[in-house]
């Protein structure tokens, strides 16, 4: 598994749409969040039962950004919710990972380091950009300044997950130029997956 990892609002689902686009496997640890989410899903019912109906709404779905209010900025509510669901995410990631296997499979997983989920084995790709791009996407998804400083509080900041990565990605230009390098890092992970740790490309 080849993780791709970054801050809020990066670019990590350009990234890995493009991934996606050229052939290669891809995932997303947030597609599979929500889908836990969903009413008859195993995690469904202990959410509710957790914070009550107040995070329900009138179609009788979780309310995501009503959760989020609730945990981020609340660490022991984020705990809970990490621990709950955790666990479901790596083993639906593990599974699909075996199953592309040979192949690259690219795991988009924006919390990787925060999480605790990182090893020395695996290979990172951090998508950047410049925090005055971060913020006026955030702006763009109709998030307020204390939402969006709140999210940003709970993560490593971009450029610390850029140091630690072995291959990055910037999503500064245009979405031609954004589909180039994710041609060259697909190429690079398909023919050289298995080189040492510790080779760090910033393309």
């Amino acid at each position: 598994m080849i993780v791709i990892t970054g801050g809020i609002g990066c670019g990590k689902s350009a990234v890995l749409a493009n991934f996606r686009s050229l052939g290669a496997a891809c995932a997303d640890a947030d597609d599979i969040a929500h889908g836990l989410y969903e009413p008859g899903a195993p995690a469904f019912q202990t959410i509710v039962g957790h914070f009550g109906d107040g995070v329900l709404l009138a179609d009788g779905t979780l309310d995501r950004r009503e959760i989020g209010r609730r945990v981020f900025g609340h660490p022991e509510e984020l705990s809970w919710l990490d621990n709950l669901l955790h666990p479901m995410i790596r083993a639906e990631l593990a599974r699909l990972d075996a199953q592309a296997s040979p192949a690259p499979f690219f795991a988009a997983i924006p919390l990787w380091y925060e999480s605790g989920w990182a090893s020395p084995e695996t290979k990172v790709i951090a998508v950047w950009c410049t925090p005055e791009m971060q913020h006026q996407r955030l702006l763009a998804r109709g998030w307020d300044e204390d939402e969006i400083q709140r999210r940003l509080a709970s993560q490593l900041s971009m450029d610390e997950k850029r140091d630690r990565a072995d291959y990055v990605i910037q999503t500064t230009g245009t979405l031609e130029e954004l589909r180039e390098k994710c041609v060259k890092a697909l190429e690079f992970f398909s023919g050289l997956a298995f080189r040492p740790k510790g080779l760090r490309i910033s393309p």
